[in-house]
Parts: C-alpha cells; sequence; structure tokens
C-alpha cells in the first residue's frame, strides 16, 4: 500500500487531522474506511459539542470521559471500543506527524473485542412460525412464505 505524506502545522487539530485522514483515504480508494472514520469523527465532535482541541489536550482523562458518553448513550462496548480504537489509530499517527508525544491516552479504555452473543433463530422457531395459522391475513401469509424461502 502505498503512504501518503500529508504535511501538518505544528498545533494541527484533531478535528482538522481527522479531516485530512478521510480525505487521504477518500484519495486512495479506501471509502469504507474513511466512512468509518467520518462516522467517528462525527461522534467525537458530538461529544465535544463541536469545541476542537490539540491533540496535546488529548489525555487519558479526556478518553475515559468519551468513553463513559459513548456508554451513557448506550452504546455496547464492541462500538465504543470501535470508535476508541480509531481515535488511537489517529493519535498514534499524529505522534508519529510529530503533531505531540505519546501520553498513551487510551491506556485505560476499552479497546477490545468482546465475544457478542448468538441472535440466530432456533429451529424450534422456525418450525412454529412455518405451522402458524396465517390464513386470515394474506399479508402475513405471503411474508411467511418469503420468509421460509430464506431457508430453502
Amino acid at each position: 500500500m502505498a503512504t501518503i505524506k500529508l504535511k501538518f502545522r505544528n498545533k494541527e487539530s484533531v478535528f482538522s487531522f481527522f479531516r485530512q485522514n478521510i480525505t487521504m483515504l477518500n484519495e486512495a480508494g479506501r471509502h469504507s474506511t474513511a466512512d468509518r472514520y467520518h462516522q467517528t469523527l462525527n461522534s467525537f465532535m458530538s461529544f465535544r459539542e463541536g469545541c476542537d482541541l490539540h491533540f496535546d489536550n488529548v489525555t487519558p482523562q479526556l478518553t475515559l470521559a468519551y468513553e463513559t458518553w459513548l456508554r451513557n448513550n448506550h452504546l455496547c462496548r464492541n462500538t465504543t471500543s470501535f470508535y476508541m480504537r480509531i481515535m488511537r489509530t489517529l493519535y498514534n499517527r499524529a505522534v508519529k506527524a510529530s503533531l505531540t508525544i505519546d501520553r498513551h491516552p487510551f491506556s485505560h479504555v476499552y479497546t477490545g473485542i468482546d465475544k457478542t452473543a448468538k441472535r440466530a433463530i432456533t429451529l424450534h422457531d422456525i418450525k412454529r412460525i412455518k405451522e402458524a395459522d396465517l390464513s386470515h391475513d394474506t399479508t402475513l401469509d405471503f411474508a411467511r412464505d418469503m420468509f421460509l424461502l430464506s431457508f430453502s
């Protein structure tokens, strides 16, 4: 993968750095990754209420507060971890670009991936749906038939 060098000012803001990386990813044809970065930027901007900051202000307290804010907005651990991993990646790029020194602000937030509970429908439930009398409602009867066709 070709590396694209970006020119940064000494006190580049976090939001601006995010936007530059999103542009770079789009230009490299990595649209899905760019979309994930954009989603993370929007979330972080909401947390910050639109108030930008410099990388020197990204501290363990800030990342912990952001994680708490995400959890208070009813996001699961895997989703909060998704945002934290992207934030950490951008922070590490900023360190590499000499925009800040590494203060290890992500050391106290969760960045792993939890195993999720299986949510697949059981064979017993499929049999109950198949045997349900829906003759009173042709729309439901049709929807059930379409659902069952997806298993054939």
